[in-house]
């Protein structure tokens, strides 16, 4: 005890002769001579005190903010305006002023969200010159999309939680009915929310997203309930929920983490979950989702609006600005707005374009120019689909910021003219819409784990620290445990056995990229420079670097060439998996080539068989696998693989293949079942995108796949736009972005 007691004194000592030191060397600083050795240096109390009465202002500031802060070259940092001057001297310290009146100002940090209204239209200008057409704007969005994906830090989403929702009882009232839901989006962790649907109906329900923002009791107050309650009168169900840290998670972090950066990608992981949810349920309609949030939740709407298809309208309210990106972390905390360049959130608003888009906005807050330039933008924008009637802009000036009545009747008719709701449920006798007409709950009645938390289960995190270490782990696990992966092929990206192609996919956000073993010509294997120890070891370092798998090598020099009937085959076979062990790739692709379509030419069908099970054997006794493919059915195809007999060797399968023929994709999938599918080109022929394709329906391929329980790598091919089929960034951006989306993203 008294070792700890010495201790503690020394520590106390240190301390005081640390302060010592620090007011010293201040006091010198501030009584040495001013010249540039001391940098002219002095106290920002007193330059700003100086400062007032120079410029006969006033100055509100608290001793904290300047306490201990110097200004260096303070006299040569004065001019002729008194903005001018304050900015010169407090920009370095991170702070600024804000004018409150004539002479008035009050001291405050630096707001890196918060622009001029001439810079930031001058900022949206400079981003708007970057495309002049729909093709250069859908180029641009392609990019776009998956890089704000990147920097939320969810390319690759944790795995859902399996456990079910937790529900309280239904309340019913006089039109409407009322059900506190939580779900859980991360292992012990959970957003609430309450469920309002109308108290009867028939059929399937319209699904409206109502996140809640940065206002006095978030989802309890009334006018959350007044909007809740009216769109479930209308004929629609409606989910209001908390932001991080607000509401109920208060029970799992504290209320100062919702200004921690990652929320935002929370809050986004939480609505994915929410949607998730809700779309799995058989009454609600999912050709008719919205999502209308108010200031900090308008700026989340503008945001899942841009990356999540399933959300087919939206309505950002009092919150879109060229000249405000979010004054919360939740909405500008995560580098989404230093993507491909800079974004901002009117940009990221006319993602979501051609889809119907209410922009609601008022004179006393940063929406206050909303007509004058940033919605002429979004209006050019939906031109570019001839679309713009589908963006609307109700502009309030006599209004304040808040989701008052005035902001909540065009949301009313939006939501009736594009889902077909009735607003007459919610209209008096004049058809004025009078939506204050309800049962108003208290706080309390809205939580789902208790009074005071005592329904929260045991496994529940606690603590930020806590739930960020989980969101990573889930997040690392999320990569190992993809489900579908999307690859890209050097050779299609005209970059064969290069090590441009590693980087090119990064760039595209593929997952991975199949590398060429070169070509054949009249050597006995390939022209493969992998064998080389420096050149191999470049690719597995590059392709760590730019976090891309190489998942497999590829013997296209068999396109040209005769497997069936060339003389000397066995060696490139051995050279191609003695790259593949080298490398640690476990897949090959093996095309049998021209001369040994087995339809065309039936007669080689034995040579092939016999060439595979050499080549099965070698793979086999590797540990990799060689995939084939053919221009056969499903059913010969399966009827080949048992003749050679080999597990070793498996089918490449091609979307193209079946469809070219006439076959039905869907049945031949099924025929073939996942253990014999190596892996998929999920391409078509060229002449539009994968997403434009009338043959592909992409979420009947999705649906099979999950059925029969694939698990791999869908590699795009083909499907190149015809107006531009050499530009490999804006077509193979365009398909694997298409791909991800549909396939990891939702």
């Amino acid at each position: 005890m008294k070792k700890s007691n010495q201790y503690k004194n020394l520590v106390a000592t240190s301390k005081i002769g640390a302060f010592v030191i620090c007011m010293l060397l201040q006091w010198q600083l501030v009584h040495a001579q001013q010249n540039a050795d001391t940098k002219y240096t002095k106290p920002l109390k007193e330059v700003l005190q100086d400062v007032q009465k120079k410029y006969g202002v006033a100055i509100k500031f608290v001793d904290s903010m300047v306490a201990g802060k110097l200004v260096t070259y303070a006299d040569w940092k004065y001019r002729n305006d008194v903005e001018q001057t304050l900015d010169n001297i407090l920009k370095p310290l991170e702070l600024k002023v804000k004018k409150e009146g004539d002479k008035k100002y009050k001291l405050s940090v630096y707001e890196y969200f918060r622009w001029n209204v001439e810079e930031g239209w001058a900022e949206l200008d400079r981003i708007a010159a970057q495309y002049n057409n729909l093709e250069q704007w859908e180029k641009r969005k392609q990019a776009l999309v998956p890089a704000i994906i990147e920097a939320l830090q969810l390319k690759n989403l944790p795995a859902r939680v399996a456990t079910a929702p937790i529900y309280t009882t239904v309340k019913k009232y006089n039109g409407y009915t009322i059900q506190n839901i939580a779900i859980e989006y991360l292992p012990g962790v959970w957003v609430n929310g309450s469920l309002y649907k109308p108290d009867h109906y028939k059929g399937k329900l319209p699904l409206v997203l109502h996140p809640q923002g940065h206002w006095d009791k978030h989802r309890y107050r009334p006018d959350c309930q007044f909007t809740s309650a009216a769109i479930a009168k209308m004929g629609a169900m409606v989910f209001n929920y908390d932001m991080f840290a607000y509401g109920e998670s208060g029970l799992q972090v504290n209320f100062e983490d919702h200004r921690k950066s990652l929320s935002m990608t929370l809050q986004v992981l939480a609505s994915k979950r929410i949607l998730d949810y809700f779309l799995g349920l058989k009454d609600t309609d999912t050709s008719k989702v919205a999502m209308a949030g108010g200031s900090g939740a308008g700026t989340h709407t503008i945001l899942m609006g841009a990356i999540d298809k399933r959300i087919k309208i939206l309505a950002p309210i009092v919150s879109l600005s060229s000249y405000f990106y979010g004054g919360c972390p939740c909405e500008s905390g995560m580098p989404v707005h230093q993507c491909l360049g800079r974004t901002n959130n009117v940009e990221i608003a006319a993602l979501a374009a051609p889809k119907p888009q209410l922009v609601v906005s008022d004179g006393g807050d940063w929406t206050d120019k909303m007509p004058q330039h940033d919605f002429l933008y979004l209006q050019k924008m939906y031109g570019y689909y001839n679309a713009a009637p589908n963006v609307t802009n109700v502009h309030l000036p006599n209004d304040k910021h808040d989701f008052g009545y005035n902001k909540r009747v065009p949301l009313y008719h939006f939501l009736a003219d594009n889902f077909g709701l009735s607003t007459a449920a919610i209209e008096n006798e004049s058809k004025q819409i009078v939506d204050t007409a309800i049962t108003l709950e208290t706080d309390t009645s809205f939580y789902v784990f208790g009074s005071h938390g005592q329904n929260l289960p045991a496994h529940a995190v606690h603590g930020f620290d806590n739930i960020e270490k989980l969101f990573y782990s889930e997040i690392d696990a999320a990569k190992k445990n993809q489900r579908y992966k999307i690859g890209l092929i050097d050779l299609m990206l005209l970059k064969r056995q290069k090590l441009g192609a590693i980087t090119l996919a990064a760039q595209l956000n593929a997952d991975g990229v199949e590398v060429d073993m070169g070509g054949l010509g009249n050597r006995p294997t390939f022209d493969n420079q992998l064998l080389i120890d420096s050149v191999r070891n470049k690719f597995i370092t590059t392709a760590k670097e730019n976090k891309v798998e190489i998942f497999s090598l590829a013997m296209t020099g068999y396109y040209a060439q005769s497997f069936c009937g060339r003389q000397e085959y066995i060696q490139s076979i051995q050279d191609c998996i003695t790259t593949m062990k080298l490398m640690q790739v476990k897949t090959a692709f093996l095309p049998l080539g021209v001369q040994c379509d087995l339809t065309k030419n039936p007669l080689v069908r034995d040579s092939v068989i016999a060439r595979l099970q050499v080549a099965g054997k070698m793979a086999k006794e590797a540990g990799v696998v060689i995939a084939i493919e053919t221009s056969l059915s499903a059913k010969e195809e399966v009827k080949l693989l048992a003749a050679i007999h080999e597990p070793a060797i498996k089918i490449y399968f091609n979307f193209s293949n079946p469809l070219k023929e006439g076959r039905d994709l869907i049945k031949e999938l099924k025929i073939l079942g996942k253990d014999r599918i190596a892996m998929i080109h999920a391409s078509n022929k060229d002449s539009v995108w994968l997403q434009n394709d009338p043959q592909i329906d992409i979420k009947a391929i999705k649906n099979c796949l999950d059925e029969i329980g694939y698990a791999g790598w869908l590699v795009i091919e083909r499907s190149r736009d015809a107006k531009k089929p050499s530009d490999t960034k804006y077509n193979y951006g365009a398909n694997t972005a298409f791909l991800k989306q549909e396939f990891q993203l939702q």
